[in-house]
């Protein structure tokens, strides 16, 4: 998965924020590795946006058939009580911003927080206005909307995390209405308690353009190759294949499977075969009749159960034989 990155103080980009389509899309995210846009997963500190535990999650992705989209999401566990992880996105106005976060609690409720982070018209150079929510999440699956919650509103120096002022208690529209839209960010997340939660279907963007993003199981291909293609009865065969996904090769075991001549099914010649360092995994085989051999990669957290292709080896007795 991504190397999660924290975010300490944000700093600003004044203009529009990416746009990842002109229409409501659902994009499938192998784990946690967002494509590149005005969203990202990340941690932020729980008391404030200046304080933060570096250590940052540890993230597993977990099979889970209750999960809002797909059968998987994303278990967090953070190293304290000071961080909280989950999404953080770009807007070009914050008043129409659309920020919901799908949340698991833990058996004994979750805790976290939400912030809005925007540069209103007419703000002294180098300061923000924030806002902070606490949240809550029972056991079980449910969404946070962002845009429904009422936070505590606070203006700071971006750099310094200084105070320069105090907004009161407003939605992000009640507040944008009385101070101006702008530019900025939403964050939502939890784990200000310490105990690990769930996330999964992270929506966001703009009214009519709004991304939905998919936390699911890596795309994850199996290689076959035979060392002959033709055979004496009785001569050895090494089969090898390798399961890849984002790009390397997973070491997955795998079960080399064989369906000789004549036969209606594929019986199981090799179970769990290791793999190498190189996370190639080979299994050596002696056909007495022509016979096609596939791998199986049974269903793991990260991704669904597969076959690769098939490869087959001729049997052929030596003249005479």
């Amino acid at each position: 998965m991504r190397r999660w990155t924290a975010i300490a103080v944000l700093a600003l980009v004044l203009g529009l924020a990416p746009t990842s389509a002109w229409a409501d899309e659902t994009v499938v995210v192998p784990g946690t590795s967002l494509p590149a846009s005005g969203t990202s997963l990340t941690y932020f500190g729980c008391v404030d946006l200046f304080h933060v535990d570096q250590r940052g999650p540890q993230a597993m992705l977990r099979r889970d058939d209750a999960a809002p989209l797909g059968s998987r999401a994303v278990d967090l566990t953070l190293p304290g009580t000071q961080t909280a992880a989950g999404s953080a996105s770009l807007f070009s106005s914050v008043s129409t911003a659309v920020s919901t976060l799908a949340v698991r609690g833990a058996d004994g409720g979750s805790t976290g927080v939400a912030y809005v982070w925007y540069l209103a018209p007419g703000m002294a150079r180098g300061q923000v206005w924030s806002g902070q929510a606490n949240l809550t999440a029972a056991p079980g699956w449910q969404q946070v909307d962002t845009s429904t919650l009422t936070y505590r509103w606070t203006r700071y120096d971006s750099a310094s995390g200084a105070v320069r002022g105090r907004g009161g208690s407003a939605t992000i529209d009640a507040f944008t209405a009385a101070h101006g839209d702008g530019p900025g960010y939403v964050l939502v997340g939890f784990g200000c308690d310490g105990q690990t939660f769930s996330v999964d279907a992270i929506r966001t963007g703009l009214p009519g353009s709004v991304t939905t993003y998919d936390l699911d199981g890596w795309s994850v291909t199996t290689t076959i190759e035979a060392t002959k293609g033709h055979v004496q009865p009785g001569e050895q065969v090494a089969i090898s294949g390798v399961s890849e996904g984002l790009g390397r090769a997973m070491g997955a075991t795998l079960t080399l499977q064989a369906r000789p001549e004549g036969a209606a099914e594929f019986h199981t010649v090799a179970e769990t075969v290791a793999a190498a360092a190189d996370g190639t995994v080979t299994a050596t085989v002696t056909p007495e009749v022509t016979t096609e051999y596939r791998w199986f990669f049974a269903g793991r957290s990260y991704a669904n159960e597969h076959f690769s292709g098939i490869v087959r080896v001729e049997v052929t007795p030596a003249p005479g034989g």
